[in-house]
């Protein structure tokens, strides 16, 4: 496909569906770069909100096979009409809020890296799919909001550090690639976005990571208060108990829960597992 965007998109009469949260990327310069980071962590994609091929055709270029996800039945027929003959390639109509995801990822290769340009109401939904399938994918890489990227990519402490960098930041080396103005989309969305990239990290098992989520999810719930505090309310400690604990797991008690590091609640949560505390 060496058209552009626009005039593929012309040429199929697609219009961008708002209830879909539709942004087309029209900047191939961009969409290749995009591509590119992607490859550089394998040659096996699965790539989710194809939409119009912007991001696939450069895809093809270098992977072995493309897997494109996509919701919309004129865009999957835009997709098998531009690429179908393509060896390696695969259209797989669905929605990502049902996708099968390891039916999606066996389509895709043995350890598929994911990419795509997300919509924004999905990308939460996304993130923790990714990080569930931490051990079936050899990365991923996602233009999604600036402000998700910033969150993803915050240090303890700041005000953009939460649950999505703890979580995400424990099983993921992530790095913000670039960031994207809006004027490179069709429609032009009202925030700026990024690109993040996404490699496997760390050696939790799906037991620890589940635990370890709901942990962070439940001390996180009230960032301002201290840390003794929040193990005495979320998990009916004693305080003597509570702040006996935090030190164990190498944590000053008076800590805040945004203060405290990924490593420092994978401590805290192992601790409670192995002492059973739920």
């Amino acid at each position: 496909m060496s058209r552009s965007q626009q005039d593929v998109l012309r040429h199929y009469g697609i219009r961008p569906v708002k209830r879909r949260g539709q942004n087309f990327l029209l900047d191939g310069n961009l969409a290749r770069a995009i591509a590119g980071d992607a490859l550089a962590l394998g040659d096996e994609v699965l790539e989710l909100g194809a939409g119009g091929g912007a991001l696939t055709v450069h895809l093809l270029a270098g992977a072995r096979s493309v897997a494109c996800v996509e919701v919309d039945r004129d865009l999957c027929a835009l997709l098998e009409a531009e690429f179908g003959e393509r060896p390696g390639f695969r259209v797989i109509p669905g929605d990502l809020v049902k996708l099968d995801w390891e039916a999606a990822l066996a389509a895709a290769g043995d350890r598929p890296v994911i990419a795509g340009n997300l919509p924004y109401v999905l990308t939460s939904v996304v993130l923790f799919a990714a990080a569930d399938l931490r051990s079936r994918i050899a990365g991923a890489v996602f233009m999604i909001q600036k402000e998700v990227a910033e969150r993803l990519t915050a240090a303890p402490g700041g005000r953009d550090y939460g649950v999505l960098s703890i979580v995400l930041g424990s099983v993921f080396d992530i790095r913000m690639v670039r960031t994207v103005p809006a004027s490179v989309f069709w429609p032009r969305p009202q925030v700026q976005s990024a690109v993040v990239s996404l490699t496997p990290a760390g050696d939790m098992t799906d037991a620890e990571f589940d635990h370890f989520r709901e942990v962070v999810k439940k001390v996180f719930g009230q960032r301002r208060k201290k840390l003794a505090s929040q193990l005495r309310t979320q998990f009916g400690l004693e305080a003597a108990a509570a702040e006996a604990l935090a030190r164990e797991a190498g944590l000053d008690p008076e800590a805040r829960p945004e203060q405290v590091t990924p490593d420092g609640y994978r401590a805290l949560a192992a601790l409670l597992r192995r002492k059973d505390v739920v």
